[in-house]
């Protein structure tokens, strides 16, 4: 996306934003960070896919690691 199309959606966003009540922006936030962590997984999940092999075991402390290392890259 070109930087100029992506100022136009952020001068949009805005607009939209001033005009949700309070109770609108609640649910709205509710809802972006449920997909948030839905592609985080998602992003996690595709990456164990190239990185991993089956067969591969790892404990409960390791695959949060892995978890938390991809976090802090993104």
């Amino acid at each position: 996306m070109k930087s100029n199309s992506i100022g136009f959606l952020k001068i949009k966003m805005y607009s939209l934003i001033e005009k949700m009540s309070d109770v609108e922006l609640k649910k709205a936030w509710e809802y972006l960070k449920i997909l948030h962590y839905d592609n985080f997984m998602m992003a996690a999940i595709q990456q164990s896919k190239r990185s991993h092999k089956p067969g591969d075991i790892f404990t409960e402390e390791e695959a949060l690691q892995i978890l938390d290392f991809d976090k802090e890259d993104s």
